[in-house]
C-alpha cells in the first residue's frame, strides 16, 4: 500500500510502499477514506517544537485524523464488523493507569495508538475506534477528531451561554473551538490571526465570526471593542503563542492552552497573569464522552464542519498539501488515499 511516512530525522516526508497490515487481537484494519493534516503533523514534517521526541519511532507513517470503513476485524472483536464506518482517535486509553481510573482518559499514561493514517489502510485498536452513521461521508468523519479537540477545550472551560471568548489561531482547531462555543451559546466570539492568516480570517467572517488581525497597532483594543467592558470570560490559545491574555481576559478569566507551546513565557508575563487571577487550563485531545457528543452534534446537523475543508489531495500529492499549509494557505487539507 502507499503511505506518507517520516523516514528520517529532519525536514520533510516521503511517499513509500508498505505491505498492507493485518489486524491483531482487538484491532481493526480500516480502509482510509479521508485523512486530515493536523498542525502537529506539520510540526513533525518541519521537525520542530519538540518533534525530535519521535526519533525512536522512525520510520513511521504520518496522519491521525482518518475517517474510513472497516475492511477486516482481528481476533476477539465483537462490536465492529467489516463495512462499518468509523472515525478514529489517535489516542486510546489503557483503562488501568491512575488518570484512566480517575476517568481522565485523555491523560492516559499508556495510550493505544493508530499505525498512521496518511495511508491506504491503517490499524486501529477498538478503543480508538468510533462508529459513525452509514450516511456520514468519510470526509466529515475525518473532521470529528479535530472538532473533538475543539469541543473538549470548550468543555474544559467554564463557559456558559451568553459568555464571551477570544480564540487565537484561525486553523482547524481554532475553527472547531469557535463552532463548539457557538453551539453552546457563547454570544461574543472573536478569532484572531496573523497578517499571513488573511484567507483563514476571511473564511471565519464568512462563517459569521468576528475577526481581528493580531500584531497590528491597537489590535488588542479592537478585540476588546467586541467584548464586554471587563474583557473575555475565556481565551483559547490554539496557536501556542499565548499572545496578550492579560489585556484580553477579564480578571479571573480562563486561559485554555490547546496548541503546542511555541514560545517561552517570561517570568514577568507569568506574574502579570498571576496578579490578574487568570486560571490556566491545559486541554489535550479528547475523551470517549467528547466523541459521543461530537458525533451526535455532527450527525444531527446541529453544526456543519465541511466549510473548514478548503483543499483535497490524492495521496501521491501529499507533500503538496504540507507545503500549502506551510504557507498558511487554506484551513483544512484532506488526503483522499483512494481518490
Amino acid at each position: 500500500m502507499k503511505a506518507l511516512a517520516k523516514t528520517k530525522n529532519g525536514f520533510g516526508a516521503e511517499l513509500v510502499d508498505l505491505p498492507t497490515p493485518r489486524p491483531g487481537e482487538g484491532e481493526l484494519l480500516v480502509k482510509v477514506g479521508a485523512c486530515g493534516i493536523c498542525g502537529s503533523d506539520l510540526h513533525l514534517y518541519q521537525w520542530e517544537l519538540g518533534a525530535d521526541r519521535m526519533v525512536s519511532r522512525l520510520p513511521f507513517v504520518m496522519g491521525h485524523e482518518p475517517g474510513g470503513e472497516i475492511a477486516e476485524v482481528g481476533p476477539g472483536v465483537s462490536n465492529f464488523k467489516p463495512g462499518d464506518r468509523v472515525a478514529l482517535d489517535p489516542f486510546g486509553n489503557c483503562g488501568r493507569c491512575g488518570p484512566c481510573r480517575a476517568g481522565r482518559f485523555h491523560l492516559c499514561s499508556s495510550p493505544t495508538t493508530l499505525s498512521g493514517a496518511l495511508a491506504e489502510y491503517t490499524i486501529a485498536p477498538v478503543g480508538n475506534s468510533h462508529k459513525v452513521p452509514p450516511s456520514m461521508s468519510f470526509e466529515l468523519a475525518s473532521l470529528l477528531e479535530p472538532f473533538g479537540t475543539g469541543l473538549h477545550a470548550v468543555e474544559q472551560s467554564s463557559l456558559k451561554a451568553g459568555d464571551s471568548a477570544v480564540i487565537e489561531g484561525p486553523g482547524p482547531i481554532g475553527f472547531s473551538i469557535a463552532i463548539a462555543a457557538r453551539a453552546l451559546g457563547v454570544s461574543s466570539i472573536v478569532i484572531t490571526g496573523l497578517p499571513s492568516d488573511s484567507g483563514r480570517l476571511a473564511l471565519a467572517r464568512e462563517l459569521g465570526f468576528t475577526t481581528v488581525t493580531a500584531q497590528e497597532e491597537g489590535w488588542t483594543r479592537r478585540v476588546r471593542d467586541h467584548l464586554p467592558s471587563e474583557g473575555a470570560d475565556a481565551l483559547f490559545d490554539a496557536c501556542g503563542e499565548i499572545d496578550s491574555p492579560r489585556e484580553l481576559l477579564k480578571r479571573g478569566g480562563e486561559l485554555i492552552g490547546v496548541g503546542w507551546p511555541a514560545r517561552d513565557i517570561a517570568s514577568s508575563e507569568l506574574r502579570a497573569l498571576f496578579f490578574h487571577g487568570v486560571k490556566w487550563i491545559n486541554s489535550r485531545v479528547r475523551t470517549p464522552e467528547t466523541w459521543r457528543r461530537a458525533i451526535a452534534l455532527v450527525a444531527s446537523g446541529t453544526i456543519d464542519l465541511m466549510p473548514m475543508v478548503t483543499h483535497r489531495y490524492e495521496l501521491a500529492r501529499g507533500i503538496d498539501a504540507f507545503e500549502l499549509l506551510r504557507e498558511r494557505k487554506g484551513v483544512k487539507a484532506l488526503i483522499l488515499p483512494h481518490g
